[in-house]
């Protein structure tokens, strides 16, 4: 017994001795609901037949020793018994039950005002990034070096490899293929008190070539941002290239956020101008809902425009918006369609919820049929 007791405190000494080698550790965490219902076709709200969910616990950790930092998070998949009873079918990238490392990247000092972050991790780019609207966000093996040497500039250039732990989604929530092979992406991003700019060049694997400029004036009272976006596709990807642009207004009348934007992408057969890492699922155009997404609004030949109003009644949230998306191109007449969202966000002791009321209506008959309806999504996490 007493040499049990001995190796237990040595093993806590030199637990205790990694650990004071550490600095700044945090550890931060989330377990969320995440659940959503249709009417579809022959569809009843909340019917099981009808509705997704998931329930996932994430735990995650940051610290550094000296200059280099780290940082991890991992996620645990399960429906807890939900598919018995509430929902026919799960909404995470990966199988039900699944524990995963979402990320686990380390920072390095690289020269003077140069970080490099390298491994798993999140990625916020206009044309591949980490989608958050799922039950779990999806990933990348990456490695980004960032500049700040200059005043108001910042400069990046990565290397992006596959996505690490995701699949991609159709507009109905079933999984995808994608182009996606990595990509090689370098950016620089200006900003003042009256001015912003970024502009950014990738070169995705085997895929194509890719340009995103967008730029942002303050105008007084309103916020005014231009987009231009070009894919230029490998030949043996897509015969021609794309371009699309879009503009923003956004301001604030009392205390009701408001926003208006415009998109089109050109009439060509080219690729659509979305997050190239989940098959053109979301988009970083200013117009895409919920639903209406990089599956409508960022497809070749489409004009679409959106509205939206935000604000507060007491604690709680409320945002309504309405998308219309429109596309004459041959054989596209089911990208016709119009959405409006309300959301709802509210604080319950230490609950946050998230509701979504969505409506979808389609000008084709057939597609309003099989694909028009009403939606609830309820997502409801407790932060630790």
């Amino acid at each position: 017994m007493k040499k049990i007791i001995l190796s237990v405190a040595a093993a806590a000494m030199a637990l205790t001795t990694t650990a004071s080698a550490l600095e700044d550790i945090k550890v931060n965490g989330q377990a969320k609901l995440w659940y959503e219902t249709n009417d579809k076709a022959a569809n009843d709200l909340f019917d099981q037949g009808a509705s997704s969910g998931e329930v996932v616990f994430k735990l995650g950790m940051t610290g550094k020793q000296g200059n280099v930092g780290f940082g991890t998070t991992v996620y645990q998949t399960s429906t807890m018994g939900l598919e018995n009873n509430l929902v026919s079918g799960t909404r995470t990238n990966t199988a039900n039950g699944d524990m995963y490392v979402g990320e686990a990247y380390i920072t390095v000092p690289a020269g003077a005002k140069t970080l490099v972050k390298f491994g798993k991790q999140e990625l916020d780019t206009p044309l591949a990034f980490s989608e958050r609207w799922n039950a779990t966000p999806n990933t990348f093996n990456a490695a980004v070096a960032i500049n700040n040497s200059i005043d108001n500039l910042t400069l990046i250039g990565a290397y992006v490899g596959q996505d690490s732990n995701s699949v991609d989604w159709k507009s109905d929530g079933t999984p995808s293929s994608s182009l996606f092979d990595g990509a090689l992406a370098a950016a620089a991003l200006y900003k003042n008190d009256m001015f912003g700019a970024n502009a950014w060049y990738y070169q995705l694997r085997s895929t194509a070539k890719a340009v995103w400029v967008d730029a942002t004036v303050n105008a007084g009272p309103a916020k005014i941002t231009g987009y231009y976006a070009s894919m230029m596709p490998e030949a043996a990807v897509a015969p021609e290239d794309t371009d699309a642009y879009a503009v923003k207004v956004a301001g604030k009348v009392s205390a009701v956020s408001l926003m208006a934007a415009y998109s089109s992408v050109s009439d060509d057969n080219g690729l659509p101008v979305a997050n190239t890492a989940t098959g053109f699922k979301k988009t970083k155009l200013p117009t895409a809902g919920v639903y209406t997404d990089g599956v409508y609004v960022a497809q070749n030949g489409s004009d679409a425009f959106k509205v939206k109003a935000a604000g507060k009644i007491g604690s709680t949230g409320l945002a309504l918006q309405y998308i219309d998306n429109s596309n004459d191109m041959a054989g596209k007449a089911a990208l016709d369609t119009q959405e409006i969202d309300l959301i709802i966000t509210q604080k319950v002791g230490d609950v946050n919820l998230k509701a979504i009321l969505m409506n979808r209506d389609f000008d084709d008959a057939a597609t309003d049929t099989a694909s028009g309806a009403n939606h609830v999504r309820i997502i409801a996490s407790v932060n630790f």
